[in-house]
């Protein structure tokens, strides 16, 4: 593998949001922290901390506003994402790195007609006081960093406000062209070859862009509790950031996480007992386990006790499903396989006009949404996005030949392979097939988008197998060259592991992001991996 430790995919650049940390003794150690490995990153997730062009420009400002050098700072493009911020930054969940009011400040800047609201922190507690950032994806991208750095002489400091309290009104960010352009891109990719006939279309007015995926997720939940404060019920697994987002809301969480119809049986008990329901989010198929909810039988449900169901379908991607005969809102992560090449990022929430949802979400969201999405990045998304259907198709291809190769080993009783989470293999598949949007000359084959997981039947088998796969080994999903990570065995800690166990999230799982690799080239690759673990004897 060429890529050395700690860059991205290749080519590399000052926006890339990839990292190679080879080998599971990597992997330990960035669940658990390790300095030295972090230490070594040249690229990041930029939604994980700041980090390049936009701590560059962080640092910059703590400069100019002679912040201590035992302090920090992020920054914002709204001061309401500073009491969201401030009630996970002070809460239990955060435990011994738990802040307080005290280890807080406030500061105001303006730079080059973009107003920042600037969070002044402990730096010991960094991480405790950037969930907002981190899991909600509310910071701005590493371009923005870049074009602000660029007018740091320019800051204006507009003062300090105690607790948060007061502060100007913001200017966020202006739109470009490329920003109706995306809409209008979305909204023919949601209208082509629909499963079903609308009654009535998607309009690009229906599109709302952030600067994040988790950042739509987070959008829409502060918006429709403008209008109903029940609990949010979640359907199986789902990313991580997304289910811490999800675990600390005021206003609760109800977690199926099997997905399978004893969850719902149980979800329609809790209804006609009384429960209430804000709405049910589920992505379709899940992340990293390709689970599959009823949706069928949750729309019903829906149209009988008046919830809404949120489908992010951001694994199986625009090109392949139709979720809009059940979904009120759909909600996708445009930095995946709609950006394709690892170097940018954005989200997207619409809304289903064919919904009854549609006069009350409508508005909201009309009122409510202020553009956070920097232009350059919208420009290189769509740029990106220009060859999306062409690039669906090999990924479809290549998770197709992957999974094949590894469904017969898991039949095989020889190899400690134990099965294939991903469709038609996975629980809840069944579902997934009256979504399916028709073929087309141009899109000829419908798939499940380019994520699967491996699960392996013992750590050592797992270990082994991962130590000699040679492929880039990170997160992310949706790039152009295929990704490998131990997922679950990284981002889930000791003490929820076993909770996320109990519905399919296991150690011993390698989740799978193909890239755009010849197929036979990504089966060889994995053939020496499982050739090396065979030859270990770890399957033992």
């Amino acid at each position: 593998m060429p890529t050395p430790f700690g860059h991205s995919l290749p080519p590399e650049g000052a926006h890339t949001i990839t990292f190679h940390i080879p080998t599971w003794e990597t992997a330990t150690g960035f669940r658990d922290g390790d300095a030295s490995i972090i230490s070594r990153l040249k690229s990041v997730y930029p939604r994980f901390f700041p980090f390049g062009p936009s701590a560059q420009f962080m640092q910059a400002v703590s400069k100019q506003l002679n912040i201590p050098q035992d302090h920090a700072i992020v920054a914002f493009l709204s001061p309401a994402v500073w009491a969201a911020n401030k009630e996970h930054a002070t809460s239990e969940f955060r435990k011994d790195k738990k802040l307080t009011d005290d280890e807080m400040k406030y500061h105001v800047v303006e730079i080059g007609g973009v107003r920042l609201y600037v969070l002044e922190l402990l730096a010991a507690k960094m991480m405790a006081g950037i969930f907002m950032w981190q899991h909600g994806g509310l910071g701005f991208s590493t371009r923005l960093g870049e074009h602000m750095l660029l007018q740091i002489d320019s800051l204006e400091y507009l003062g300090e406000f105690p607790q948060g309290a007061n502060a100007p009104a913001p200017t966020y960010l202006p739109e470009g062209e490329a920003h109706e352009l995306l809409r209008k891109r979305i909204t023919g990719l949601l209208m082509r070859a629909c499963a079903e006939e609308p009654k009535k279309s998607v309009q690009p007015d229906d599109v709302f862009l952030y600067q994040t995926g988790m950042a739509g997720i987070v959008r829409f939940h502060e918006t429709v509790m403008k209008v109903r404060s029940e609990p949010a019920v979640v359907f199986g697994a789902v990313f991580h950031s997304t289910f811490h987002y999800f675990e600390e809301l005021p206003s609760g969480l109800k977690h199926y996480g099997k997905c399978d119809e004893n969850d719902v049986n149980d979800f329609e008990k809790y209804l006609e007992e009384g429960g209430k329901c804000s709405y049910v989010f589920t992505e379709f198929p899940s992340n990293p386990i390709l689970v599959s909810a009823d949706l069928r039988r949750l729309r019903t449900l829906a149209d009988k006790y008046g919830f809404w169901i949120v489908v992010d379908e951001t694994l199986s991607s625009f090109c392949n499903i139709d979720v809009l005969p059940v979904a009120d809102a759909i909600i996708t992560s445009l930095t995946k396989s709609f950006s394709g090449y690892a170097d940018v990022m954005a989200g997207s929430v619409v809304l289903n006009p064919n919904m009854a949802s549609y006069s009350t979400l409508k508005p909201l969201f009309t009122q409510q949404f202020h553009n956070e999405l920097f232009a350059v990045d919208a420009d290189h998304l769509l740029k990106n996005s220009d060859d999306y259907l062409p690039r669906s198709i090999i990924l479809n291809r290549n998770a197709e030949a992957l999974t094949k190769y590894f469904q017969k080993l898991a039949e095989d009783p020889k190899y400690p392979v134990a099965k294939v989470l991903y469709p038609p293999y996975s629980q809840g598949s069944k579902h997934l097939i009256p979504f399916l949007r028709k073929p087309t000359p141009e899109f000829p084959k419908i798939g499940y988008g380019c994520l699967f997981s491996v699960e392996f039947e013992t750590e050592n088998a797992t270990i082994a197998f991962y130590d000699n796969l040679k492929f880039h080994q990170g997160p992310h999903l949706g790039a152009h060259l295929t990704l490998a990570m131990p997922y679950n065995f990284m981002v889930l800690d000791k003490e929820s592991s076993p909770y996320h166990a109990s519905y399919g999230m296991h150690a011993n799982q390698i989740r799978f992001s193909v890239g755009l690799e010849e197929e036979l080239h990504l089966v060889d690759v994995c053939e020496k991996a499982i050739t090396a673990m065979m030859q270990t004897g770890a399957q033992v």
